[in-house]
């Protein structure tokens, strides 16, 4: 089953974790904001563990496709949503399963969290 995380939407602070017993990992760190597109793909590939991603989409829209290693095993991903004021919103599809908070006209510090999600890579 490829593993493919598509994030959409990210105001302010998108923070995914993969981790397993006496580790974890960090997928990544998008930054967006001011209605700007994200349109971001992160595909979770078995290999040496890879740095996650950082994008900053404050001032500009964001885009593209950007691998992530992680070794292979079975994982849970859970993912925070961090609001600096004013509106909030996140969302992400992983594997088909729609993951995204309520959009909301104000809010600070972490805002929306994610349950656990379940992953096997290899």
């Amino acid at each position: 089953m490829a593993n493919e995380l598509h994030i959409t939407t990210c105001d302010n602070e998108l923070i995914i974790i993969a981790y397993q017993w006496g580790a974890s990992f960090e997928i990544c760190t998008i930054f967006s904001g001011n209605n700007n597109v994200v349109d971001v793909k992160i595909p979770l590939q078995t290999g040496v563990y890879t740095r996650g991603v950082h994008l900053n989409g404050v001032s500009s829209p964001l885009t593209g496709t950007y691998n992530v290693n992680l070794a292979e095993g079975d994982y849970s991903l859970v993912a925070m949503g961090v609001n600096w004021g004013g509106p909030q919103g996140f969302s992400f599809t992983l594997n088909g399963t729609t993951y995204d908070s309520s959009k909301a006209p104000d809010g600070n510090g972490l805002v929306w969290n994610t349950d656990p999600i379940a992953v096997k890579l290899g």
